[in-house]
This record gives structure tokens, sequence and C-alpha cells, in this order.
């Protein structure tokens, strides 16, 4: 299951609603404002993974921050 349904899209969204020359945090401040849910069900997964994971383990989902980080350096490279 997707962390963010239609990330594309509400990326996408948040990204069109923004001033030309962006900083990240204005993005994902946005991205918090307009999409609540979805933001704390990264976080909820992010978490779960940590749970789940054995010490001295790693698992493949980054910290929210970065995931989000890397769900608009992708919506900017498309």
């Amino acid at each position: 299951m997707a962390v963010i349904v239609k990330k594309a899209e509400k990326v996408a969204a948040v990204v069109s609603s923004l001033p030309v020359g962006f900083s990240f945090e204005a993005f994902l401040e946005a991205f918090q404002a307009a999409y609540p849910k979805e933001w704390a069900n990264v976080v909820r997964e992010y978490q779960k993974h940590e749970r789940k994971t054995k010490p001295g383990k790693a698992h493949p989902m980054p910290e929210p921050v970065q995931y989000m980080r890397n769900a608009l350096n992708v919506h900017l490279r498309g």
C-alpha cells in the first residue's frame, strides 16, 4: 500500500500553490497544512518501520522529512 495515495498529484498541487523559487521548508509546511492526514500517515509508517526493525539493522523508508524531500525532487525532475 502506498504511504501517500496519489502522491504525485498532491505534490503537484502544493507546488502549484507556492510562489516561484520556494524553499523546501515552505513546501513541507504547505504540504502539512494542505494534507495533514497524509503527513500523519508518513510519520506513522516511518514509526512502524522503526518499531519492526531489529537494533543495528536498517529499513528502506527514509525519515519523514527526507521522504517528502524525495517526493519533491521527483516532481521537480519530472
